[in-house]
């Protein structure tokens, strides 16, 4: 399917402007955000409780990147979190399936799965690599959010007029974390981000998985482009993580135990690889991860 113009909502943020980069060379791009970024485009301002800015900045597209959210459980209250990354999302969504837009590609999270803040209470996963039948056990309200988010995707396209594919990317690995990163690599225990002016601590879990946002950026191209009809979800991530010892040695140290190995050569051909199944990413959506902050930010 091809599409000309392609709204980015939450367009100013980091990830935004990495989206906005990936794309305006090959589409029409807007954003939508709070405030206008830097970025050389149409930029529409409000928020996804406005139904009238949304329905402006949604009008006379044909696909949208849906970024704009409470980015994590630091960044809001509960009630906030769900107010802006359910109901807004609701809010979008019905505003683009009345304005006739073809297409939606929502950011979600791996925190989906349960294992992912270590501030949380987490669920342990029940087998690797984790793929899209694992059970989701979402324990904190931004991981809830982002379930109850791609239930609602997936029920709008269930609709037929919306198509929605669901992107869970893992940590992002912006330049402005680099020096968080290092910071952990190099004194683990003692760590307590963010520590060396980083815009938040480092991440991804007890395996710190990571992606870097070119590769994610790259990936919601990819959503735009694939031919595809009704609702899809990829697990997104660089090809190792960032941990100090192999991923299921890391598991062992952590768990006290190592969950069920469907596919022991997944670990056996890589020692890091995540806990996720990529598999889908790639032979469905066509991506692989080009980058790794295990040799741009650590080593």
């Amino acid at each position: 399917m091809s599409f000309k113009k392609i709204l980015v909502t939450g367009a100013a943020g980091l990830l935004g402007q990495h989206a906005v980069r990936q794309l305006q060379e090959q589409y029409d791009v807007s954003g939508f955000d709070l405030k206008a970024g830097t970025a050389a485009i149409d930029w529409h301002l409000g928020d996804l409780a406005d139904a009238d800015s949304l329905k402006e900045a949604v009008a006379g597209q044909d696909a949208i990147v849906q970024i704009a959210a409470i980015p994590n459980i630091w960044s809001g209250t509960g009630a906030q979190t769900m107010q802006v990354n359910v109901v807004g999302l609701y809010n979008l969504l019905n505003a683009a399936e009345e304005a006739g837009v073809k297409r939606v590609v929502i950011c979600s999270s791996d925190s989906v799965v349960g294992f992912t803040v270590a501030e949380g209470a987490m669920v342990p996963p029940q087998y690797l690599p984790i793929d899209l039948d694992h059970p989701l056990n979402a324990t904190d309200p931004y991981a809830l959010s982002k379930v109850l988010g791609e239930e609602m995707g997936r029920s709008f396209a269930a609709r037929g007029k919306l198509e929605v594919l669901v992107m869970r990317p893992v940590f992002v690995a912006y330049p402005e974390m680099h020096d968080e990163i290092r910071a952990r690599a190099l004194a683990p225990e003692n760590y307590k981000g963010p520590s060396v002016g980083g815009p938040s601590s480092a991440g991804g879990g007890p395996c710190w998985h990571h992606i870097d946002p070119r590769d994610l950026a790259r990936a919601f191209q990819l959503g735009l482009e694939m031919e595809y009809r009704g609702f899809d979800r990829f697990f997104l991530s660089a090809n190792v993580t960032l941990s100090p010892e192999p991923t299921l040695e890391r598991l062992a140290n952590w768990l006290g135990y190592v969950p069920e190995i469907r596919d022991p050569a997944v670990y056996d051909d890589t020692p890091h690889a995540p806990l996720y199944d990529l598999r889908h990413a790639r032979d469905v959506l066509g991506f692989e991860a080009a980058y790794d902050a295990r040799k741009t930010a650590i080593f």
